[in-house]
């Protein structure tokens, strides 16, 4: 038996799109843990968007994030 391994990541039977989610994971971490958040404490919103990937991201765009007053 002759396995042949290509470094892509079809190999891994991986979509790209899990890529981009798993980026959008990291950076809606990244700006619960340096700004302020809503509905939820800061903790909680963490492991939402840990547990409920790639749902977690997208709820606390919507509902967790306080928005930012415009520049200008």
């Amino acid at each position: 038996m002759h396995m042949e391994i290509v470094g892509s990541i079809g190999t891994l039977g991986l979509s790209p799109w899990w890529f981009a989610a798993a980026l959008a994971m990291a950076l809606v971490i990244a700006d619960i843990v340096r700004s302020e958040v809503k509905v939820v404490p800061k903790p909680v919103w963490i492991a939402a968007t840990i547990l409920l990937f790639p749902l977690g991201p997208l709820l606390y765009l919507l509902w967790g994030r306080v928005g930012r007053p415009a520049e200008g």
